[in-house]
């Protein structure tokens, strides 16, 4: 579709420099400085939350941070930054965009539109609701526009705003000392075969659907390592099976057209797996790939708009790395140990616990033994208990006087 004449000048004035950072053997996406970090949102990041920006948009912030040499990672429109002023407060001393700074401009794409409809009681507009056709709940009607809309907003790096605190330092994996579990989780549980069985080469086979790379011994850094793995995992989501992408299905070979997208796509998606995780690959990752850097940059110079054709790409084959291969094992992790913390306490939590008055400490209770017992029946004879002998008074008849006196009875 045709894009805003504004919108496609800028795209052909970045891709014109890319081109050119390519040529002199400094392509944006090895830059050491910027490679390790996603750029996000300035108002969310002062809130707490992280709001990335993702593709196209992260590509562009990645190039500006890179040929600016801006070291702060979070961006903010020129009404946003006002957002951040306070009534009351000196100017200087306010949050401004700084003098003579000069804006990047970044695309919003809408894919759909919320459909409106007018208040009977109030007469206001408000959003039409409609039945979702799986629960039968209401929802807001919503109609996909095609061709979607697109919009140019200009972005200000936290560099270029005045009075605002500053940015949080980002964790970076750079040794062995300290693993990136995310890495680590898409390793072990990639789709496609990892066999660490090369000396100095390192690739994916589609019709094995197996990536062959060094061992994680034989490379300078751990970042080298995490890079070059998933680069080659990045090509593996072209399978058949997964996105059914050209440049793996109907690869042309090495110095084709096809070939070199697909490098280009992969390349980036390593790049973006990078920032989200927080991994620095160092300059043995980018010496692998400068066989590449000719037929990309004759690529994009043919067709500028493959730049973000390949950006777009780039970050689909990231989600799907990230949903299949990380983020689900990664939430398993955390819910199993919560389990195991919510059921077995601390035994320093239970001596924590107040006692009743006269109350002995609890010993830990041990486990009942079982025992193996039989009733016993026994016949018990119990003895008649002896019956009381009952005094009977006899009276005897009258007897005559006993000639013998003096005995008596």
């Amino acid at each position: 579709m045709p894009l805003p004449p504004k919108v496609q000048e800028e795209r052909e004035k970045l891709a014109k420099r890319v081109v050119e950072d390519i040529r002199s053997g400094k392509p944006f996406f090895w830059d050491s400085g910027h490679y390790n970090r996603s750029h996000r949102n300035l108002i969310a990041d002062l809130q707490g939350k992280d709001t990335k920006y993702h593709g196209i948009n992260n590509m562009m912030l990645t190039v500006a941070a890179g040929y600016f040499n801006f070291k702060d990672t979070r961006w903010a429109t020129f009404n946003q930054v006002k957002s951040l002023q306070k009534e009351g407060v000196p100017f200087e001393k306010q949050p401004h965009i700084k003098k003579g700074a000069k804006g990047i401009p970044i695309e919003y794409w809408q894919y759909t539109k919320t459909l409106m409809e007018k208040d009977p009681k109030t007469g206001k507009l408000v959003p039409k609701m409609e039945p979702d056709p799986e629960t039968g709940r209401m929802k807001p009607a919503v109609r996909r526009l095609n061709p979607p809309l697109v919009r140019r907003y200009i972005v200000f790096n936290g560099d270029q705003i005045a009075n605002i605190p500053p940015e949080k330092k980002h964790d970076i994996t750079i040794d062995a000392k300290d693993r990136s579990e995310a890495m680590e989780t898409m390793i072990a549980h990639s789709e496609a075969q990892v066999k660490f069985d090369q000396r100095d080469q390192n690739f994916y086979v589609p019709s094995e659907d197996c990536v062959h790379v060094m061992p994680r011994e034989d490379f300078k850094t751990l970042g080298d390592f995490y890079g070059t793995v998933a680069h080659e995992i990045a090509h593996s989501t072209g399978a058949a099976s997964r996105m059914n992408r050209e440049g793996i299905t109907s690869s042309d070979g090495f110095g084709g057209t096809v070939y070199a997208k697909e490098e280009l796509r992969a390349e980036m998606a390593s790049m973006f797996l990078a920032q989200e995780y927080g991994v620095a690959p160092g300059r043995k990752h980018y010496e692998s790939h400068v066989a590449y850097l000719q037929s990309w940059a004759e690529v994009i110079e043919k067709d500028p708009d493959e730049l973000f054709r390949a950006a777009a790409e780039a970050q689909k084959m990231t989600d799907y790395v990230k949903d299949h291969m990380i983020e689900k094992y990664l939430e398993k992790a955390q819910t199993k140990v919560q389990e195991q913390v919510k059921e077995v306490p601390s035994k320093a939590d239970e001596r924590l616990q107040p006692q009743k008055a006269n109350e002995m400490p609890a010993k830990e209770k041990q486990p009942e033994k079982k025992r193996d017992f039989k009733p016993i029946h026994r016949s018990i004879t119990i003895p008649d208990k002896p019956k009381r002998k009952r005094r009977v008074s006899v009276r005897r008849p009258a007897q005559e006087p006993s000639k013998n006196k003096g005995m008596s009875r």
